[in-house]
């Protein structure tokens, strides 16, 4: 007979598993981290090896040859307005030391506050938020249990807990599973949590307080603060160096 593809009419609710999907939120770096020491001088290395070996840019050739030049004789006889590539440099040297680049602390950071992205610009934010699990509050990535009827891609997840936060879901399918025991364990029962990555893209964090009574945006050490030493085993399966 022909083969087909049909669609698996399973009941989730009769199955033994427990089974939800949290959102791991990440605002990416928005500066590069300072250089360390080898980093510094190997970039100096670079420069050092670049300059050497490079060509001179037409400006640099019209300086060497108006060096040579008397400036009167450079001059416009009419207007007298010629603008030669020393004063260029000048002009260029003035407007470089007028600029004074953003600081890289921000006012949060002075502050210690955790509740906005406006932080830590040089490094990864995670989203977290506090959730009552099994009678205890505990700070996890935002997670809702799985509906009958709807994919375990949860921008449901997201949209209830925390508002209309805008984000790009990495794919479909799941970066990581972990199997909990429920607190009150029936025959083999498991709780399966299903993680999913997402990168922030704007919007302000609205936390539904019947769902996430506060919530923080952290760096990758900082996870440890908060979240569960059980917890973390599984967060370090897709964010790194923690």
């Amino acid at each position: 007979r022909p083969i087909s593809r049909r669609v698996s009419t399973a009941v989730f609710c009769c199955q033994k598993n427990s089974l939800y999907s949290a959102v791991c939120v990440q605002r990416l770096p928005i500066i590069t981290q300072p250089l360390n020491d080898i980093e510094n001088r190997y970039a100096d290395l670079l420069a050092k090896i670049e300059l050497e070996n490079s060509y001179l840019s037409d400006f640099e050739i019209r300086l060497i040859s108006e060096a040579h030049i008397d400036r009167k004789d450079t001059e416009d006889e009419k207007t007298g307005d010629t603008e030669t590539a020393l004063d260029l440099q000048d002009k260029w040297d003035v407007e470089m030391k007028a600029f004074v680049p953003a600081p890289r602390e921000t006012e949060a950071d002075r502050t210690n506050n955790q509740r906005t992205v406006d932080r830590k610009l040089d490094s990864p934010l995670y989203l977290l938020v506090k959730q009552k699990i099994e009678g205890n509050d505990h700070w996890v990535l935002p997670q809702a249990v799985f509906q009958q009827g709807e994919t375990l891609r949860q921008e449901r997840a997201l949209s209830t807990l925390c508002g209309e936060v805008k984000t790009t879901f990495l794919g479909n399918a799941p970066c990581a599973v972990a199997k909990f025991d429920p607190k009150e364990k029936v025959d083999d029962s498991k709780i399966k949590l299903f993680f999913f990555q997402a990168w922030y893209r704007g919007g302000e964090i609205t936390p539904n307080k019947t769902e996430a009574k506060d919530f923080l945006w952290v760096t990758r050490k900082e996870l440890s603060n908060f979240c569960h030493a059980s917890y973390r085993k599984h967060l370090k399966k897709f964010i790194f160096d923690l």
